[in-house]
């Protein structure tokens, strides 16, 4: 699918500008982008998801995509309260063809290890929305544990959120970009029904057999992710 190819490379060259990026407290390259991390109160960087989708809408700026952002769904969901209603989505791809817009990706952006109700509500719109997604996780560190327990959290979502769903396929592009680390690692998952069993494929996706060693991260078995590091 060109969509997914295209968001592939969108979202390698956000993890670039992310690494790129200078903050309050350092000098900007050659290479930095205009975007810098500013200081909390206490003088501590703040790093959150607005700075991916600032870079990432740079980029489409540059592509013969149309976007917007905050988007409300077409679908409602009830997400909080009692009533269903609709939600957004943080940013959606157009084409333009025959004299109109059509939707053609959804995109989620997420930081830090939020907690699995913050990850559910956003998987559900990505996959009850019945057009491709994109997930641009950004970290400031890792050390072993932080991927598998992240991962533990969109693999419940994926679980429990293909029994409401109607769609007979889930395509969702993952990026998680890690800041300290200058690495990422991406991978498109995509499950048709005929694939069989869902519940061992969300599993299968997931493994990515790793170790944080020496400050570095070290990849034992990559199982379909692409790995994007500088040296």
């Amino acid at each position: 699918m060109q969509v997914i190819s295209d968001i592939f490379e969108i979202n390698r060259r956000v993890c670039f500008n992310i690494w790129d990026m200078a903050d309050v407290h350092s000098e900007p390259r050659g290479l930095s982008p205009r975007l810098i991390l500013p200081e909390k109160r206490n003088k501590d960087i703040r790093i959150s998801e607005q700075e991916s989708r600032i870079l990432y809408c740079g980029l489409l700026n540059t592509c013969n995509y149309y976007y917007s952002i905050e988007t409300p769904t077409e679908k409602t969901y009830m997400q909080t309260g009692t009533k269903p209603m609709s939600a957004s989505s943080d940013l959606s791809l157009y084409q333009h063809d025959e004299g109109a817009f059509k939707k053609v990706m959804n995109a989620e952006f997420k930081a830090h290890n939020p907690s699995f109700k913050y990850i559910k509500k956003d998987i559900e719109k990505l996959v009850r929305e019945d057009i491709p997604g994109n997930w641009f996780h950004t970290l400031r560190n890792t050390h072993s544990k932080t991927l598998p327990v992240l991962f533990e959290k969109f693999s419940r979502s994926l679980k429990y959120f293909n029994q409401i769903t109607d769609n007979k396929t889930i395509s969702i592009l993952f990026s998680f970009c890690v800041i300290k680390k200058r690495w990422a690692c991406m991978k498109h998952f995509f499950y048709d029904q005929g694939q069989g069993d869902y519940a061992p494929f969300v599993d299968e996706f997931f493994g990515l057999n790793h170790k944080v060693e020496n400050g570095k991260m070290q990849v034992l078995n990559e199982n379909g992710w692409t790995i994007i590091h500088t040296l």
